[in-house]
């Protein structure tokens, strides 16, 4: 759709706005401070008033769409030492592994693809590579559904925003060290404090892990650095400087996974341990990030805001893939490709706004306006053997990881070779109008502009789109406690996916719908929320086969999508604290037919906690079931639950000794079914953990 003036005009003036995935959870003061309780925040989710980066002060209660939020205790309860782990607590949020050091998102049946840090959205195309540490980041905030006016792309999933560590004004410091199965060792450590009386303020936190792994030949090396400035340059001026550094060197890395059916039809059947990687299979993986706020106070009620962000990705990656399905028996009749792939992405992002209060029939609101400009450059390439990109039959011994490395130099810039720009500008507004003390109206408008040129794998990669969406929502206290809410949003969502022409895809559009209540409970201290959601989209990217350059080849389908959530999260009853969460989701192609079957319908999830008043432990256990996942037509996964536990011992005022024990039962499972391969998920282990605060 063209953005015409009048169109343009008619959509600002709904003003604007949607929640953001910026509901800070505000830490909440721990009510005793001896040897028989813990030193941290008791809360599960955000309580307190907020002001994200859409700047509307709307807590999880005033948001008029499902939010959850898995805060710094829940982290340390159950030792979520990467981002994957910590995603997959979340109710409705599905983590797709579908291959050692390769993970989608999904959320209501559709993949994530908007992810912020501190408000600020870095686009993605949804697939994230390698393993991402969670050592410098406070919580995580996933607004489920779409979001218009949070990012320039909108899809009926969910928006996810990491919440960075900050400096605090007292000195604070901690070290810890923990050792589990297979080896895994870490350490983490964590200062922040005043370095400058009244000027400036600094944290800086560095965290290595190093391992085996259930899976045969396959070893994780994990450093990260994360540190942040923050200075009042005047009594009206805010500047704060960010950089972390995440990197990976991980050895006997599967590409695709186990086949999940044999030749006849059946499922396969192998030890958990079975990885399809040979040992040199390795992939070595650095990710950057460097941001700069400021900050500038204009009045009392108003504020200005520039943020710049510069994020920059390097993968080199030497790869074996096996396609096809085995032979029962023998596991021969598979076919194998290997190959060296280097990637360099540099994303850079400016986003600057303004926000502040207004009065207006005798009541305050908030309008935020402003622009989001990104700029994406990535250069690829695929270095092949002699034989360059063809598949080759292999034995059936491919389990033992003995497959010999190639040598790796031929390459054909013209057909395996990405080199692509891409430029989306968005200009947005949005307002949060306090219609009567009980009832708001959020409304919102965001113009979206996408520009793309360059070749990939011999495929052009041209794209000229621009759309306007927008957004409207309302949230109506009946009695106190008691919240009712709506929202509707356009969906606008670009893709780089080509067609049999090698043509690109185009983006999805279509439209969603969200409606539910929310209940405090516990004087506000936990929220009970039921909604029901509905979306219909066109031209949504459905895989087809695989084109002689490597290209995956899609096609675009319309399809219908329901469902409801229900979620509790918070401290239930003094002591107790639970995030748990049921979802069932419908998804229909046009034909009316079952689609994304590799998505479980009904999902349920459950994460507690309770610190005991008579002992200084705290202990808890989680539960995630999930319904029956298909390939196809193929039941790939039945139904199967998993459950951790964890107990935590203050043994002194600074000490606290935390264990863990996943998949306490052994259950046996297999990871995914998206793309017919899967590895077995882990089978039980444990960790043991030693933190000292100063």
């Amino acid at each position: 759709m063209k953005i015409t003036r009048s169109r343009l005009t008619k959509l600002s003036l709904l003003t604007a706005l949607i929640l953001q995935t910026q509901v800070l959870a505000k830490e909440t003061e721990v009510k005793k401070n001896n040897l028989n309780t813990l030193d941290s925040v008791m809360i599960y989710g955000e309580q307190e008033k907020t002001t994200s980066a859409t700047k509307l002060d709307m807590t999880i209660f005033e948001t008029p769409q499902a939010v959850s939020v898995v805060s710094d205790i829940q982290i340390d309860d159950y030792n979520l030492t990467d981002t994957a782990s910590a995603l997959e607590q979340v109710s409705g949020v599905r983590v797709e592994r579908t291959e050692t050091d390769r993970t989608y998102y999904n959320a209501r049946g559709f993949n994530i693809v908007n992810f912020q840090y501190d408000g600020v959205g870095v686009p993605t195309s949804g697939t994230f590579h390698g393993i991402e540490d969670m050592s410098a980041y406070e919580q995580v905030e996933v607004v489920k559904g779409a979001t218009s006016i949070i990012s320039s792309l909108s899809n009926p999933s969910a928006t996810v925003n990491f919440v960075r560590k900050k400096p605090t004004d007292e000195t604070k410091a901690y070290i810890s060290t923990s050792y589990g199965s297979w080896n895994q060792k870490r350490i983490e450590g964590d200062v922040s404090g005043t370095i400058i009386d009244d000027k400036l303020k600094g944290r800086f936190v560095i965290a290595k892990q190093k391992g085996d792994s259930y899976l045969d030949r396959y070893s994780s090396d994990i450093t990260s650095f994360y540190g942040v400035l923050t200075s009042d340059l005047t009594d009206t001026t805010k500047v704060t400087f960010g950089h972390s550094i995440n990197d990976n060197d991980n050895k006997g890395i599967s590409s695709g996974a186990l086949p999940l059916f044999y030749s006849d039809g059946t499922k396969t059947d192998y030890d958990v341990s079975t990885n399809t990687a040979p040992d040199w299979a390795r992939k070595e993986l650095t990710l950057s990030k460097t941001f700069l706020e400021i900050e500038q106070d204009i009045t009392t009620n108003w504020l200005a805001k520039a943020i710049y962000s510069h994020n920059k990705l390097e993968t080199d990656w030497d790869w074996f893939y096996l396609d096809g399905n085995p032979n029962k028996g023998t596991n021969t009749g598979l076919s194998s490709l290997a190959s060296r792939y280097e990637e360099e992405k540099e994303v850079d992002v400016i986003d600057v706004f303004a926000s502040g209060y207004f009065k207006a029939f005798g009541k305050e609101h908030k309008v935020v306006f402003g622009v989001n400009h990104a700029d994406i450059d990535t250069t690829a390439k695929s270095i092949y053997p002699s034989t360059g990109g063809t598949y080759f039959p292999i034995g059936g011994d491919w389990m033992s990881g003995n497959t010999p490395k190639p040598t790796f130099y031929k390459h054909d810039p013209k057909k395996s070779s990405t080199d692509t720009n891409e430029k989306q500008t968005a200009y947005y507004i949005s307002s949060r109008l306090n219609i009567l003390d009980n009832l708001s109206i959020l409304l919102g408008a965001r113009a979206i502009d996408i520009r793309q040129d360059g070749i990939s794998y011999g495929a052009s990669q041209e794209v000229d789109e621009n759309e306007v969406a927008s957004y409207i929502g309302a949230a109506y206290e009946v009695i106190p406690g008691t919240m009712l809410f709506s929202s509707y949003s356009e969906v606008f969502n670009s893709q780089s996916y080509v067609n049999e022409s090698l043509s690109p895809l185009g983006a999805v559009e279509g439209k969603s719908f969200e409606a539910g209540i929310k209940q405090e409970l516990n004087d506000g201290n936990a929220i009970l929320s039921l909604s029901y959601f509905k979306s219909e989209q066109e031209n949504l990217g459905e895989y087809v086969s695989q084109h002689a350059t490597g290209l995956n080849i899609y096609k675009g389908i319309s399809v219908e999508s329901d469902g409801f959530e229900l979620e509790l999260a918070g401290e239930v009853s003094e002591g107790l604290n639970l995030s748990m969460g049921y979802t069932y989701i419908n998804i229909k192609d046009e034909d009316g037919n079952k689609a994304r079957r590799y998505i479980p319908k009904k999902e349920f999830k459950l994460s507690s906690a309770y610190q005991l008043s008579s002992a200084p432990l705290r202990v808890g256990a989680s539960l995630r079931w999930q319904s029956e996942i298909y390939s196809g037509d193929n039941e790939a996964q039945d139904s199967y639950a998993l459950i951790n536990t964890f107990a935590r011992y203050k043994a002194t005022k600074n000490l606290s000794i935390n264990l863990n024990i996943n998949n306490i039962t052994d259950e046996e499972y297999k990871l995914t079914a998206q793309w017919g391969q899967s590895n077995y998920g882990a089978p039980r282990n444990a960790t043991i953990n030693l933190k000292y605060t100063f």
